[in-house]
């Protein structure tokens, strides 16, 4: 997974990003909100998030990657990632605090809503926040999403709320209710 934004670009992450994930992981403040440990990580918990991502791109050609500004400077980690509980891939993004209040957050999930709606074709992708996150709710809502309610999750053997979040990709419904409609057209008889 390859995509621009204006300012930034994403790409998969390599074995090599190690030491920059670990600046992200490491910051109190960027993993406050970001599961599973919602707070700084050790280098072996960074280690084994890089490589979740890896194999999750290798399974899926989608995953979170790294972000860099056009200078190719590290900023954070931004992507997709399946949850099988609802069948839908979860938008997310972190960036280093000193990125922060730039407007980056919200070019870049609208970067990668325009990626997976254009490139992937996905009729619909969701987002989670943990209650107490208010910007990146502020991002989703700018973007488009639709915040649906809380909803809980298994994480590592807990139950987790989340303030959960859908976008919709309304070309492809539009079209897929045109080609239902269709369909029922031409296997009823209207005219009784």
């Amino acid at each position: 997974m390859f995509v621009q934004t204006k300012r930034t670009n994403i790409r998969p992450f390599v074995h090599s990003d190690l030491e920059c994930l670990c600046q992200l992981c490491s910051s109190a403040d960027a993993m406050q909100f970001i599961p599973p440990h919602f707070g700084p990580e050790t280098e072996k918990l960074t280690e084994d998030r890089l490589k979740k991502y890896m194999r999750h791109h290798d399974a899926h050609g989608i995953s979170f990657g790294y972000v860099s500004n056009k200078k190719g400077q590290f900023i954070g980690r931004a992507g997709f990632y399946f949850v099988p509980e609802v069948n839908l891939y979860e938008l997310g993004y972190s960036l280093l605090p000193q990125h922060w209040g730039k407007g980056l957050a919200t070019e870049i999930a609208s970067g990668l809503i325009d990626y997976a709606f254009n490139n992937l074709n996905l009729d619909s992708v969701c987002a989670r926040t943990i209650s107490g996150n208010e910007s990146s709710e502020n991002v989703l809502h700018k973007i488009g999403f639709v915040r649906l309610g809380e909803r809980m999750f298994p994480l590592k053997g807990k139950q987790i709320f989340w303030n959960y979040f859908e976008c919709y990709n309304e070309t492809n419904l539009d079209f897929a209710d045109q080609q239902a409609n269709a369909r029922f057209a031409d296997d009823w008889d209207l005219s009784l």
